[in-house]
C-alpha cells in the first residue's frame, strides 16, 4: 500500500453508525465511571497523590509531577472531593478510548476494528480500574497511546507534524510516569527496519529537532531530580531491580495470574494472540503501523515477566501494554477473518471472541459494584477493595482526641496512612511521617516545620502491633493508648489502628533517613 492509497485511506470517514456506538461508548462508561467514583472513599496511595497536589512540585520522591498537577486542576475547580481527585483519570479514560479507536482504525483501515478495540479496553479490569482510581497511570496512558497515534499517523502520511507530536507525547509521558520509556526501543525500531522510518534519516534535522523537543518535555523531572541528589531515580531503580524475592516461581506465577485476572482471561488470550500475530504479520507483510503495535507490547510484558522473576512486580505496571495488545488482536482478527470465509473448524474461535466482551463487562459490572457498595461477602483478606474502606472512621476518632488535646500533632510510620489523615480530618492538618523531615517524601512540610516539634505532645496513628510503638518511644518521654479502631469495609473488620498519646517530643524522629546513613 503506498502511500497516497494509505492517506486516502485515513481520510475515508468512519460510518456515521461507527461514529455514534464510539461515542455512546465513551458517554455510557464515563457516566458509570463518574458514579462508581463519587461513591468510593480514597485509597491510601490517593490520598498521598492529593497530598502532593496541596504542594506543587516539578517532580515528586516516587513518581514525576503529571498526575499532580491534573489532580491540583480539578480540586481547584470543583472543589475536594473523592470524585474531583478521581476525575483526571475518568477523562484520560475517555480520550485514550478514543485514541485507541483511532490507532487501530487506521493501522487497519477499519473503523469496526476500532470499536472492538475500544470495548475491549473498557471492559478489561486494569483499565476498569485506572478510570476510577486516581494514579499516575492516567497521564501515562493517555501519552502512551497518543505516542502510538502519533506514530501510525507518522508511518501512514510521512508528515513532520507527527514526528514533532510524537516526541511530545514521550517527553510528556515520562513526565507522568517512568514506565514510559519501555516504549521508546519499540518505536526507535521502525525508523531501523522499515522503509517508512529509513526516510527519516534523510532528514535528520527533524529527528534531532524532535529529539531536543523530547528531551524539553522532560525538563520537570529532570531539574527536581538534579535538585534532590537524583534521589527518584534512584528509588526507582532500586524499587525495580532491588527487590528480590524469596519465591522467584510464586512471583512469577502471581504476576502471570494477575495479568489474567486483570485483562480477563479470554480477551488476555485474544491479546496475546494480537501481539505475536502483529509482530510476524507485520514484519513479513512490511505493515509497520501493525509491527508498532506489537513492538509496544509483547516486549513490554516480557520484560515485566522476566522482572518477576527476581524482583517485585505490581499487577498494573504492565498495564501500558495492553493498549497495542487490545489494538492488535481486534485488528489482526479483522484482517485474518475479512478475505476469506472461515470454515467450520473457526465456530468455536468465533464464539470465544464473542464471549470475551461479555465475561469481561460481567467481572467489570462485579468489581464496579463491589467498589461502590462493598456488598459481596468476600473474606476481607481476599478483597483488594477493602483498602477503600473505614479511613472516614479513623479520621473521626483521631479528630476527638485532637479536640481534647488541642496543642498536639498527628504522625504516622506510613506515608499512606499520612495522607489519607491529611484528607479525611476536617482542617486537612499536617500529618507528619516518622523518618522523613518533608521533602522530598511529604512535600506538605519541610525541615522549618519540624524544629519547632520538639517539647510538644503528639498523636501516634498505626496499625496494631508493637514494632512502631518500640521505635517512636526512643523519642518520647512516655507513650500511652488511647484507643483501638477497627477498620471496617462492608461491615467486615479489614484491620485494626492504634492511636497513641506520645509526650514531650524529643527530637530525631523525622530526621530524614538520608542523614543517618
Amino acid at each position: 500500500m503506498d502511500n497516497a492509497t494509505k492517506t486516502a485511506s485515513d481520510r475515508k470517514a468512519a460510518p456515521w453508525t461507527h461514529i455514534a456506538a464510539l461515542a455512546a461508548l465513551v458517554a455510557v462508561m464515563g457516566l458509570v465511571h463518574t458514579l462508581t467514583a463519587g461513591l468510593g472513599l480514597l485509597s491510601g496511595d490517593e490520598a498521598y497523590y492529593w497530598l502532593w497536589s496541596r504542594e506543587l512540585q516539578l517532580s515528586y520522591f516516587d513518581h514525576p509531577g503529571m498526575a499532580a498537577w491534573w489532580l491540583a486542576g480539578t480540586t481547584a475547580l470543583f472543589g475536594t472531593s473523592e470524585l474531583a481527585v478521581r476525575l483526571p483519570s475518568i477523562l484520560s479514560s475517555a480520550l485514550v478510548t478514543l485514541l485507541i479507536y483511532d490507532i487501530t482504525r487506521r493501522a487497519f483501515d477499519s473503523s469496526a476494528a476500532g470499536l472492538t478495540a475500544a470495548l475491549w479496553l473498557n471492559l478489561t479490569l486494569l483499565f476498569g480500574a485506572a478510570s476510577v482510581i486516581a494514579t499516575p497511570d492516567a497521564p501515562l496512558l493517555v501519552f502512551w497511546a497518543l505516542a502510538l497515534w502519533a506514530s501510525v499517523r507518522l508511518l501512514r502520511e510521512d508528515r513532520a507534524v507527527w514526528l514533532y507530536l510524537l516526541a511530545i507525547a514521550l517527553g510528556l509521558g515520562f513526565t507522568g510516569k517512568y514506565t514510559m520509556v519501555l516504549i521508546v526501543p519499540g518505536i526507535l525500531s521502525l525508523f531501523v527496519l522499515f522503509r517508512q522510518g529509513w526516510r527519516w534519516w534523510a532528514r535528520a534535522q527533524h529527528l534531532i529537532l524532535a529529539t531536543l523537543l523530547a528531551l524539553a518535555c522532560t525538563a520537570p523531572v529532570l531539574v527536581w531530580n538534579w535538585q534532590h541528589d537524583w534521589v527518584s531515580f534512584r528509588k526507582q531503580l532500586s524499587h525495580s531491580f532491588d527487590s528480590a524475592v524469596s519465591d522467584p516461581l510464586l512471583s512469577l506465577a502471581t504476576f502471570a495470574g494477575t495479568q489474567i485476572g486483570l485483562i480477563t482471561p479470554l480477551l488476555f488470550g485474544f491479546c496475546l494472540w494480537g501481539m505475536v500475530w502483529a509482530l510476524w504479520a507485520g514484519w513479513h507483510r512490511r505493515r509497520a503501523e501493525w509491527f508498532l503495535l506489537g513492538a509496544t507490547s509483547a516486549p513490554v510484558l516480557a520484560f515485566f515477566v522476566h522482572h518477576s522473576w527476581g524482583g517485585l512486580v505490581q499487577p498494573h505496571w504492565a498495564g501500558p501494554a495492553w493498549i497495542g495488545g487490545i489494538a492488535a488482536a481486534a485488528g489482526g482478527w479483522v484482517a485474518i477473518s475479512g478475505p476469506v470465509r472461515l470454515g467450520p473448524r473457526w465456530v468455536m474461535l468465533r464464539r470465544l471472541y464473542l464471549a470475551a466482551p461479555a465475561l469481561a463487562g460481567i467481572l467489570l459490572a462485579v468489581v464496579y459494584l463491589q467498589m461502590a457498595t462493598a456488598i459481596l461477602p468476600i473474606p476481607p483478606k481476599l478483597d483488594p477493595l477493602g483498602r477503600l474502606g473505614g479511613w472516614d472512621r479513623l479520621a473521626e476518632a483521631v479528630q476527638t482526641h485532637r479536640v481534647e488535646r488541642p496543642d498536639t500533632f498527628v504522625f504516622v510510620a506510613k506515608h499512606e496512612l499520612s495522607g489519607l489523615l491529611s484528607y479525611y480530618l476536617p482542617d486537612h492538618p499536617v500529618v507528619f511521617l516518622t523518618g522523613s523531615d518533608g521533602v522530598p517524601r511529604i512535600p506538605s512540610y519541610g525541615r522549618d516545620d519540624v524544629v519547632p516539634l520538639a517539647g510538644r505532645n503528639a498523636l501516634f496513628v498505626s496499625r496494631t502491633g508493637r514494632h512502631a510503638i518500640e521505635d517512636i518511644s526512643l523519642y518520647f518521654e512516655r507513650v500511652t493508648l488511647l484507643d483501638v479502631i477497627e477498620r471496617k469495609w462492608g461491615g467486615r473488620t479489614i484491620d485494626r489502628y492504634e492511636i497513641w498519646l506520645a509526650e514531650s517530643y524529643q527530637t530525631g524522629l523525622f530526621k530524614d533517613r538520608r542523614d543517618v546513613q
